[in-house]
């Protein structure tokens, strides 16, 4: 299954979101408001809970590894629009190639863009408000196991 993710230059993360919303293979989700607010309370009586702060949690992720897209991070990473993103951190193995982007100002990221493939194809974008410290939280998450387990793992 080949999937065109953008053409004429419509390179945005929600064109992305968009291309992979009904796709028989992929899980998308989206989460704001007030059940993002209720996700959010309910996950701060652990320590791997969301920040409070977070105001939409996008999430597409591939719902059957036997069927892999071929190349999908790269396709996703071609057809994206990364300008005013960061490279906060870049994990690459043989079975596996994660990248997390941030946007923000100084010590403060309003938004984490995460795009792994290969193993495991998931995008993942985060909005609101975080710090240094969040943020180094999330990439040591992701870094220990290549985003097979994945959680949130921030104050």
């Amino acid at each position: 299954m080949v999937i065109s993710i953008s053409a004429c230059g419509q390179r945005s993360v929600d064109r992305l979101f968009d291309s992979y919303s009904d796709k028989d293979n992929f899980y998308t989700m989206h989460l704001s408001g007030n059940l993002l607010k209720f996700v959010t309370s309910s996950d701060n009586d652990d320590e791997e809970g969301l920040p409070q702060e977070v105001t939409e949690f996008r999430l597409i992720a591939q719902k059957d590894d036997q069927a892999k897209v071929p190349d999908f991070y790269n396709m996703v990473m071609k057809n994206l629009d990364t300008e005013g993103y960061e490279e906060f951190m870049r994990i690459k193995s043989y079975d596996q190639n994660t990248i997390l982007l941030v946007k923000g100002h100084g010590n403060e990221f309003n938004e984490f863009l995460m795009v792994a493939g290969g193993e495991h194809n998931v995008v993942i974008q985060i909005k609101g408000s975080f710090s240094v410290q969040d943020a180094k939280k999330f990439s040591v998450n992701i870094k220990k196991d290549h985003c097979r387990n994945l959680t949130c793992n921030v104050d």
